[in-house]
């Protein structure tokens, strides 16, 4: 890869081929339990600082954040009358950036009618706040069913990791580093090295997805685990659950967004939803968060090195904040991370030819409900024994 084509694929900010596809797309940019009607917040992302608030009436606003009067930030004002209301002078601002009061202005003045922030469109389900930051009218919002489902409960994560988003979704269709970088903590390779072998795996793409369906010894005699990973643009990764049939508290489903904070920044976020089993929960119990904060700062920041989120922070913040593709020589076990490329590569030429990119549904009737037959896959099968598998969505 050469480092135009580099650039094309990894830089975020707005008039960037990455960044007007992201852009057409509906993106994550917190989770439900984060936006507290008292407490309005500046958060960044695609390289633009933006103002978060909810009003009383529970509706979420995404804004530019300095107030267009003087230029103080939103961030310190009050939410009331409909909206936020500026510290300094008291301009108040709807969910939609339309100023709505403006005190000290004369009475019956038209002037706040005029003033307007750029605001970018909302969706808030399934305990997560989505905003359309491109131009135009937005997409419908897709009805995948792990967001819209009822019949059971949802869990959430999340982090900031310090390097391009490409830098870890590379990592998303990489099997053989979950053996090496990640074997001798979860797969039981420090206790039994023979075990810790690159598993077999083979590839799908289409022009939607690419894919990944591994398999390696399980922790029965004779029998082994199969795993599916699957990426479709622009960032969003879905896991089956891993886990054996029978087993009451098996994932439905666990997606993660890589959503660009800038160039050199990522929020992940991670949704887990557990169907209910006979009406019961089957949440798993809360294990304890581990987060890749350095230990140490030096020549190099240092990670905790037990726990898989430290090390995939130490492997992807160590290839630098954006990886240097065109020093890279990759190899047979790396043809995941070529499709993963290649189908991000071909959501930016279709923007960039005036199409829309792959997965988005303007027919309303393709997007009544889309469920990912992917999910929920993991299980412990014989050995031999490989499933048919094509990475695919299925709307009902």
């Amino acid at each position: 890869m050469d480092q135009k084509e580099n650039d094309i694929m990894t830089r975020v900010g707005p008039g960037t081929p990455a960044g007007e596809t992201l852009r057409r797309y509906w993106l994550p940019v917190s989770f439900s339990h984060e936006i507290k009607s008292d407490e309005p917040k500046i958060i960044r992302r695609l390289g633009e600082d933006l103002l978060i608030f909810r009003d009383e009436h529970g509706r979420v606003g995404l804004t530019e954040p300095a107030c267009p009067h003087r230029g103080t930030s939103l961030e310190y004002g009050w939410i009331e009358a409909g909206g936020i209301r500026c510290c300094y002078h008291g301009w108040v601002f709807d969910v939609h950036g339309q100023c709505i009061e403006q005190p000290g202005e004369p009475s019956g003045s038209s002037f706040k009618e005029k003033i307007k922030l750029k605001a970018y469109g909302v969706h808030e389900v399934g305990g997560m706040i989505f905003a359309y930051m491109g131009a135009g009218m937005p997409p419908p919002f897709p009805r995948y069913d792990f967001l819209f489902r009822e019949d059971g409960e949802r869990t959430y994560d999340g982090y900031l990791r310090e390097c391009n988003f490409m830098n870890q979704l590379d990592n998303c269709l990489d099997p053989v580093h979950a053996t090496i970088l990640h074997g001798r903590e979860v797969n039981g390779a420090r206790e039994n090295p023979e075990r810790a072998e690159s598993p077999e795996f083979e590839v799908l793409a289409d022009d939607l997805f690419a894919s990944y369906v591994a398999r390696r010894s399980g922790p029965v005699e004779g029998k082994e685990w199969h795993r599916e990973v699957s990426y479709t643009p622009p960032v969003l990764v879905i896991h089956d659950g891993g886990s054996a049939p029978g087993d009451p508290n098996a994932y439905f489903a666990d997606v993660a967004w890589r959503v660009p904070v800038d160039d050199y920044n990522t929020q992940s976020f991670i949704l887990k939803f557990f169907p209910f089993k006979g009406g019961q929960s089957t949440v798993r119990p809360k294990r304890s968060k581990s987060r890749p904060a350095p230990l140490m700062r030096g020549t190099r920041q240092k990670f905790d090195m037990t726990t898989v989120n430290g090390q995939d922070a130490a492997a992807q913040i160590g290839q630098g904040r954006i990886a240097d593709r065109t020093a890279e020589h990759l190899g047979y076990s790396d043809r995941g991370v070529i499709q993963v490329r290649k189908l991000w590569l071909s959501a930016i030429e279709a923007v960039m030819r005036g199409d829309d990119p792959p997965g988005l549904l303007r027919d309303l009737k393709e997007n009544e409900m889309i469920h990912f037959d992917v999910i929920g896959s993991g299980r412990l099968v014989r050995q031999g024994e490989m499933r048919d598998h094509r990475p695919r969505v299925v709307r009902i």
